[in-house]
């Protein structure tokens, strides 16, 4: 059980990991806290990770969420990359965020396979997922499964080890990776079979926390 004062600190965490992607700095949750010294901030952790509420790595923005935050309404879905709405220039790669609380209601299959992206670009914004649309700053939920591609849906692409959010569409031995945006500049990325293509992943919902 946690007292009063750790459960305020435990939501603080989880409030502003929801909101800014990332987590606090030692400093941010002192003037969140209204605490006098780092110190005391600092004991709140100590206690929290003995309790399997967070943990702490060796970085600026070093604390993770552990498992038993929430008791247990949320699951810590990873934010593993950043992905482009747009040509595939981000590299696909793990980013420092680390995860986002998401309702357990809101994620299905308990959150197995599944990851957060956050999205750079406009070139799907003009799709819906869930009724709401992928903009610039969103983050979309990945499962990551083997779906057969289709042109209704959204998918997470690798392409060269660079991430983009596309629909599909393929003819012949010609696949196009294909934006729906309300920026008429965006243009569908042309490929043949023999490129380096990784595909399957779909977009399952979106956040716009801004």
């Amino acid at each position: 059980m946690l007292t009063e004062k750790q459960q305020k600190v435990v939501d603080e965490i989880t409030d502003f990991i929801a909101k800014y992607g990332k987590s606090p700095t030692i400093e941010e949750l002192r003037l969140i806290l209204w605490q006098k010294s780092k110190r005391g901030v600092t004991q709140y952790l100590e206690a929290l990770e003995k309790k399997w509420f967070l943990s702490r790595v060796d970085w600026y923005r070093g604390i993770r969420l552990g498992n038993s935050v929430g008791l247990q309404t949320t699951l810590n879905i990873p934010i593993l990359w950043y992905a482009n709405a747009g040509t595939p220039l981000v590299e696909a790669k793990q980013s420092d965020y680390w995860c986002l609380p998401i309702s357990k209601k809101m994620v299905p299959w308990k959150g197995e396979n599944c990851f957060v992206l956050k999205v750079e670009g406009t070139s799907m914004n003009n799709f819906e997922v869930n009724w709401k649309n992928i903009e610039n700053g969103s983050y979309v939920l990945i499962k990551k499964e083997n779906y057969t591609p289709n042109s209704r849906d959204a998918f997470l692409f690798i392409v060269d080890w660079k991430a983009t959010l596309k629909k599909y569409k393929k003819d012949w031995k010609t696949i196009y990776l294909v934006p729906e945006s309300k920026d008429e500049y965006h243009k569908p990325i042309i490929l043949s079979e023999n490129d380096n293509l990784e595909i399957n992943w779909k977009v399952i919902d979106v956040y716009n926390l801004g």
